[in-house]
């Protein structure tokens, strides 16, 4: 890359649900981080890397901020969504186009005294009743606070996110890249293992389940001409969260298994041999040592 490309980090903040986590895949061209319909599903920073010539970007995917801040793991994610616009070139605030809410405002309480450009960037275009609706929608969020730049997308369709990929690599500082070309995140494996399991935690539980379980990775081995073995524990806090998630016979399980484990190969392009245990470690949300062994830090 030549002396004159561009490097900057773009912070993706907002409430939760809005698509934060389907923006970033869509603009680095790849699943790093997981999804769901339900809100509140990344916990962890996740960073993207986007290339193109000799510009890049990295990305980062923070978490909705959580409205029940009392246990630890609450806590923490808070922490983690705050503390995420610290050393951000452009903060790219993420709504739904079909209208502003009391959490956006919130979000936007947080980021706005930053000495960093604010976007906004209203997601879920195609959720729009029709195309004559975004222009209004548009112009009744212009005021609420004085953008660096506006920008309707989908990021589920693709709709207007290479006009937005565009734009960022034009306002970030001249720089070079840190990462390698054909880099897509800094996550590790292991961890990227654990966040797919607790992907279909929250695609296959009842509704408030997955708000109490982990997932932590205890072996994670890459074969040479074998498959890639890897251990996972799924925690819970009660015996009930624990039968819901095996199911009977194991059938919710396995299900759950099944699933993670085509993604780990489409992750991995390799084999994937998965084993599952589900252990109860009651009030483990609210304990600071179970909440760090998953890769959360409280910092002072």
């Amino acid at each position: 890359m030549s002396a004159s490309g561009r490097f900057g980090i773009v912070a993706l903040v907002g409430r939760p649900n809005v698509g934060k986590s389907t923006l970033l895949n869509r603009l680095v061209e790849s699943k790093v981080s997981i999804t769901s319909r339900r809100p509140q599903t990344t916990w962890h920073r996740v960073e993207g890397i986007r290339t193109v010539g000799d510009t890049q970007l990295v990305f980062l995917d923070t978490p909705g901020l959580h409205d029940s801040g009392k246990r630890m793991l609450n806590r923490v994610i808070n922490q983690t969504a705050r503390g995420a616009v610290a050393g951000v070139n452009i903060i790219c605030l993420v709504t739904d186009a079909r209208g502003w809410r009391a959490g956006d405002a919130r979000v936007l309480e947080l980021v706005k005294t930053a000495r960093t450009p604010v976007w906004l960037v209203m997601n879920k275009a195609d959720r729009l009743q029709a195309v004559d609706q975004l222009l209004p929608n548009i112009d009744a969020v212009r005021g609420r606070h004085q953008w660096d730049q506006v920008v309707p997308v989908s990021a589920k369709t693709g709709y207007n996110t290479a006009h937005l990929l565009g734009l960022l690599g034009q306002s970030v500082p001249v720089g070079r890249p840190e990462h390698a070309i054909g880099e897509v995140t800094t996550l590790s494996r292991r961890f990227m293992a654990a966040e797919l399991i607790r992907e279909q935690l929250f695609r296959r539980l009842g509704a408030e389940i997955p708000y109490t379980t982990g997932v932590t990775v205890s072996d994670f081995t890459m074969g040479t001409d074998g498959p890639v073995t890897i251990s996972a524990e799924i925690l819970c806090e009660t015996a009930g969260q624990k039968r819901a998630i095996i199911g009977e016979k194991g059938s919710k399980l396995k299900i759950i298994g099944v699933s993670a484990r085509r993604e780990l190969e489409r992750l991995l392009g390799q084999q994937v041999f998965l084993e599952q245990r589900v252990k109860v470690r009651k009030g483990w949300t609210d304990d600071l040592a179970m909440v760090s062994r998953l890769g959360y830090a409280l910092k002072d």
